[in-house]
């Protein structure tokens, strides 16, 4: 295969890249996301009707901000936050550590001493502080539970149960960490922020990452540009590592120089499947042919959107 695989993950990679043990009636072969979801709905389905309802939902969240807000005042820190994961890490290692006879005690003080999620945490903490004040308010994070609630409900039916599993079924992209990165796309590309990518916000996506290819503006990209994409990557990612270790600004930026050239690098995987006349060039009309192509498939329910349980899974063969 020629070395083209490359302007469309700008618009795939770049474009499409958003507790408890598993039950016992978690179907054998369905994976660990089927038994997570399961075991969600089994912690979080208070009138154990099979079904966990907004309301539900909303008032796990309320719990758990309660528990991470240690002094009380109404607002969850980062230092909180961190302190609550260091207190599940060390009563997990003690689960871990526990002779057979004492695990299942371990196990019970692992779970009373819960819960240890908060919604909008972790690395969606700068979105879900919405008012900037470095600390997340109650109602921040209740919203932030409203979002996931919505985008985990699959079928949009108002209600999370294991039809819900089976809309989200398929494996990530990526390996470990393939949510995350999905998550972190998403908003790359959800420019109106309402927790889904359109395909106007797609094809506008995919129009500026054909600009950063097309260096000398003559509306075509050729292998050439491609490969000074891929070598800049290279040279951006040797001058991270040169300062790595190190802090303040000079790290920053070569982060951020990392992370931007990663991006282009990340597109060029289906660079040669865009280029549907095999010219050795890509056009914006390819490109954008591509992209819709490529939102079709991925807006499994034929909404017209693609959310993050679309966008970052393949689909089981």
């Amino acid at each position: 295969m020629a070395k083209k695989e490359l302007l469309l993950g700008a618009v795939a990679a770049g474009l499409l890249l958003s507790g408890a043990s598993a039950p016992a009636f978690a179907a054998k072969g369905e994976g660990k996301h089927h038994q997570r979801h399961a075991a969600m709905i089994e912690r979080l389905d208070a009138d154990k009707n099979g079904k966990v309802s907004l309301d539900e939902f909303k008032t796990n969240a309320s719990t758990a901000f309660k528990a991470f807000d240690a002094d009380g005042n109404g607002e969850v820190t980062k230092d909180e936050i961190k302190a609550r994961h260091a207190a599940f890490k060390d009563a997990r290692k003690a689960v871990r550590n526990a002779n057979e006879a004492d695990r299942d005690k371990a196990r019970e003080a692992l779970r009373a001493s819960g819960p240890y999620r908060l919604p909008g945490a972790g690395k969606m903490f700068e979105k879900t502080d919405t008012d900037r004040n470095g600390s997340l308010s109650k109602a921040e994070v209740l919203a932030a539970a409203e979002r996931i609630f919505e985008r985990r409900d699959g079928n949009k039916d108002g209600v999370l149960d294991a039809a819900d599993a089976r809309s989200g079924k398929g494996k990530w992209h990526h390996g470990k960490g393939g949510e995350q990165r999905a998550e972190r796309m998403l908003n790359r590309l959800d420019t109106d922020k309402d927790g889904r990518i359109s395909q106007a916000e797609m094809l506008a996506r995919a129009n500026r990452a054909f600009e950063r290819f097309d260096t000398d503006r003559n509306g075509e990209v050729t292998k050439a540009e491609v490969d000074a994409k891929r070598e800049a990557f290279r040279d951006a990612r040797k001058a991270f590592r040169a300062v790595k270790a190190t802090e303040g600004e000079a790290r920053d930026a070569a982060r951020a120089a990392l992370r931007d050239a990663r991006m282009d690098r990340m597109g060029l995987r289906l660079f040669e499947r865009a280029d549907t006349d095999r010219n050795g060039t890509l056009t914006r009309t390819e490109m954008e042919t591509a992209a819709n192509a490529m939102f079709k498939k991925r807006d499994r329910n034929g909404d017209g959107f693609i959310t993050i349980d679309e966008m970052g899974k393949r689909r089981d063969r």
